[in-house]
């Protein structure tokens, strides 16, 4: 369903969000269960953002567009076309390669493959020129934005925490051991760790999405190598390509990585870890977290597979910041 314009508006006038400090008002009522206003806003505070930051940006290229339009004595259309004039079109023989390369995701050879295909190379060589041309046009005006990401306060759990208590930064990252995006997001975050070092404090949070079957005992097997101070090797080892969560490889690793075995298979088939794990996820919910991973840098959010350049521009702002 698409958000009304009417509320759309309210958003990004900051007159909606956020009720008064202290405020409570329940929305709605399931037996005993009660949902208040103020936690129902704090679950959307990045939807908000992001309604906020695209709207932004398109207001900016629309000004940008205009004043452009009228100093070259044209209109905006006119502009974007320009953009245009240097595409040249694909020809057969990449577009048979386009074909060749993509044929698992195309319809059967057939009349207009080609052609659809054509064209949609085509469209995609329209977008990136369109692309290359606004971004030169902000990079000429020298826009800047001030707009300020939401920022949220996080549990800090000291068990599943590593770098300086008193770094400046927090990365706290909320993930599911048998989701592939969380295991590519690994490759950043060694990354973010080269560049910065101690300046970053590395803290995890368990959130198995309900569809991944093996995602929660794979977390709660975690927790039972970090009642034993290795849940970091246990971690890294249950992200490497090729990872088995199945129980006995759980077990098995266990092993490997040197823990008490009869302590560790104790405590994962009792379900020590359960409580813990569902903890995690609770505050999850509450941050309004639907899919992994999501970070937060000194509770700023990321969500997904971000690459490093993202990580930067929030760390290195706010390493500014606190200079």
């Amino acid at each position: 369903m698409r958000t009304p314009s009417y509320m759309i508006s309210w958003v990004l006038a900051g007159a909606v969000c956020w009720p008064l400090a202290g405020w409570a008002a329940p929305v709605a009522k399931v037996g005993t269960w009660v949902l208040e206003q103020e936690e129902l806003d704090k679950s959307l505070a990045s939807k908000f953002y992001e309604l906020r930051e695209a709207r932004l940006q398109e207001m900016i290229t629309e000004h940008l567009l205009t004043k452009e339009a009228k100093a070259s004595n044209v209109n905006a259309s006119e502009l974007l076309e320009k953009a245009d004039a240097n595409i040249v079109p694909p020809t057969k023989e990449e577009v048979a390669k386009f074909i060749a390369a993509n044929r698992s995701r195309l319809p059967n050879e057939g009349v207009g493959v080609e052609d659809q295909v054509q064209n949609y190379m085509l469209d995609k060589r329209r977008e990136n020129a369109r692309e290359l041309y606004l971004q030169g046009l902000w990079a000429k005006h020298g826009v800047e934005i001030f707009l300020q990401q939401p920022r949220v306060s996080v549990t800090v759990p000291s068990d599943l925490a590593r770098g300086k208590v008193d770094a400046p930064i927090t990365l706290v990252e909320f993930s599911d051991f048998e989701c592939p995006y969380c295991r590519r997001a690994q490759q950043s975050l060694k990354a973010v760790e080269k560049a910065y070092g101690d300046k970053v404090r590395f803290v995890f949070r368990h959130y198995p999405l309900p569809f991944h079957e093996k995602a929660p005992k794979a977390s709660e097997a975690a927790q039972c190598a970090a009642d034993q101070g290795k849940f970091w090797p246990f971690h890294d080892a249950l992200f490497a390509d090729g990872a088995s969560l199945e129980l006995a490889d759980l077990k098995k690793l266990a092993g490997s990585l040197g823990l008490n075995q009869a302590t560790f298979d104790g405590c994962l088939d009792g379900g020590r870890q359960a409580e813990r794990v569902a903890k995690d996820s609770a505050e999850g919910k509450q941050l309004g977290i639907t899919g992994t991973p999501t970070f937060f840098v000194n509770g700023i959010r990321l969500v997904g597979a971000v690459p490093l350049e993202k990580f930067q521009s929030v760390i290195d702002a706010e390493l500014k910041a606190k200079k």
